[in-house]
C-alpha cells in the first residue's frame, strides 16, 4: 500500500494517480516521481511510504505541465538517506576500535556513530546560528555495524556519502526513517515555536546484503524474465592502489624517510591493495594508481601505526570503489518462480542464467525499479559487478 503523508507525517486520503516509479538503490539514494491528474494532486503531500520498503521519499520537485489533454503534475524528491548528506563533518573524525575491545560492542558503537558523527554534526554548536537538525540524528537499536568499526572522515566530507563508503565494502548499507519528537533544550525554542518547520528525529538502520545465489535465479528458463541486458566497461578499472602517508616523525616500520622544507626528518608509510578482480580482461596489465591516504583525527605517531595502516586500508577500498569496472546486468522481472520482497530484496546476491550464451553470473541487485500503475506494478532490477559461475543447462 502506497501512504501519503503531510509536512507532519500526518497520514493523508489516498490520491488517483497514473504512475509512480519508485527507484531504490543499494549505493546512494534512491529516488522517486509520481504522475497525476492535476486535480488529483494534494498539495500537502510532503512525505510518501510503500509498505515492505525501507525507504521514505521527501517530495522537493513539483512540475505542472498544462497538455492538449489536460493538466498534469510530475511530483519527484529523493529518499530520506539524502538527508545525511545536508549534514557535514565539522572536523576530522577517526576511530577504530574491533569487537575484542568492547563486551557491549554494538551498543559501544551506536553511541559513537550517534553521538560523534552523527548527532555532533546535526544539532547546534556553540555560537552557530542554527541546528541542521532540531532533534539530531541516531541510528536505530537494532541496527549492526561491521568488526572492527574504522572510518577516517575529513573535514567537510558529507556525512551519507561517508556511510556508504563505509559500509558498502562490507557488503552493507543503510536507510533513514523519520519519527516526529520534541527537543527540549533552550537554544531549540525559537524554532520549536515556529509551525512551518516541524521536527523530526532522523534514524539511521543498516541493511545486511545475503547471498541467495543458490536459492533465487533469474532467467527465461525459470520463466521469470521478459527481458535481460548486459554491459560490460573496464575502461577505468584501476586494480592496483599504493596508499601513501606522510607521518610526524619517524620510527615506523617498513617506512621511507623523507626529509620536509624545514629540514625535518619524517616517516612515510605505504599500504597497497589488488584486486585482481578488477584487472581489464584478457590484458597482462594491472593500472595502478597513487593517493595520498591524509588520515586525519588521529596522531600520526608510531604508537598508532597499527590504527593508521588499517584506517589506510580501508581508504583505498573507498577508493577502488570509485574506480572498478563496470559489469550492469538488468533485468525486467516477471512475477514468476520467484516473488519480489518475499524471495529476494534489494542488495541480495543472486544466480542470472543466460541461456543464449551458456553463461551464467552471481551479482547483487543494486538497484530496483518499481513502476506503479493503478492495477499492477513492473519491476525492473539492476545487478552489479557479476561473477561467472558453472553453466547448467535448466530442462523443465
Amino acid at each position: 500500500m502506497i501512504v501519503f503523508y503531510d509536512k507532519a507525517m500526518n497520514i493523508l486520503p489516498a490520491i488517483d494517480f497514473i504512475e509512480i516509479v519508485w527507484q531504490r538503490k543499494w549505493k546512494e539514494p534512491g529516488t522517486f516521481s509520481i504522475y497525476t491528474i492535476a486535480k488529483k494532486w494534494d498539495n500537502r503531500i510532503k512525505y510518501i511510504t510503500i509498505d515492505g520498503r525501507h525507504e521514505t521519499g521527501i517530495v522537493q520537485k513539483v512540475v505542472v505541465e498544462k497538455k492538449i489533454e489536460g493538466t498534469f503534475i510530475t511530483a519527484s524528491g529523493l529518499f530520506a538517506e539524502k538527508a545525511l548528506n545536508w549534514m557535514v563533518a565539522r572536523s576530522d573524525w577517526n576511530v577504530y576500535a574491533a569487537k575484542s575491545e568492547h563486551p557491549e560492542y554494538n551498543d559501544w558503537v551506536i553511541s559513537k556513530i550517534g553521538g560523534e558523527l552523527l548527532n555532533l554534526n546535526a544539532l547546534k554548536q556553540g555560537d552557530e546560528p542554527r541546528p541542521t537538525f532540531i532533534n539530531g540524528v541516531w541510528p536505530t537499536e537494532d541496527s549492526e555495524w561491521p568488526d572492527p568499526f574504522s572510518m577516517s572522515i575529513e573535514a567537510g566530507k558529507e556525512i551519507g556519502t561517508s556511510l556508504y563508503e563505509y559500509l558498502i565494502p562490507n557488503n552493507m548499507s543503510y536507510y533513514v526513517v523519520l519519527h516526529p519528537s520534541i527537543a527540549y533544550v533552550d537554544w531549540a525554542e525559537p524554532w520549536l515555536k515556529n509551525p512551518d518547520e516541524p521536527h523530526f528525529m532522523f534514524r539511521v538502520g543498516t541493511l545486511k546484503g545475503r547471498n541467495l545465489s543458490d536459492k533465487v535465479f533469474f532467467g527465461e528458463g525459470y520463466q521469470n524474465v521478459a527481458k535481460i541486458e548486459y554491459a560490460y566497461d573496464d575502461s577505468g578499472a584501476v586494480p592496483y592502489i599504493e596508499i601513501r602517508q606522510t607521518m610526524e616523525s619517524t620510527g615506523f616500520s617498513n617506512e621511507e624517510v623523507i626529509t620536509d622544507e624545514s629540514g625535518n626528518q619524517k616517516g612515510r608509510i605505504h599500504e597497497y591493495l589488488v584486486d585482481s578482480n578488477n584487472r581489464p580482461r584478457d590484458i597482462d596489465v594491472y593500472p595502478r594508481m597513487i593517493v595520498e591516504g591524509n588520515v586525519s583525527g588521529i596522531e600520526l605517531k608510531p604508537e598508532n601505526e597499527t590504527t593508521i595502516r588499517a584506517q589506510l586500508q580501508q581508504k583505498a577500498r573507498e577508493e577502488m570503489l570509485n574506480h572498478y569496472k563496470s559489469e550492469i546486468i538488468s533485468i525486467d522481472i516477471l512475477q514468476n518462480t520467484f516473488k519480489y520482497l518475499e524471495d529476494y530484496n534489494i542488495g541480495d546476491t543472486c544466480t542470472i542464467v543466460f541461456d543464449e550464451i551458456k553463461k551464467s553470473f552471481t551479482a547483487q541487485i543494486v538497484e530496483v525499479t518499481e513502476t506503479h500503475h493503478k492495477n499492477k506494478v513492473d519491476i525492473n532490477l539492476t545487478f552489479g559487478t557479476p561473477r561467472k559461475t558453472k553453466y547448467v543447462q535448466l530442462n523443465i
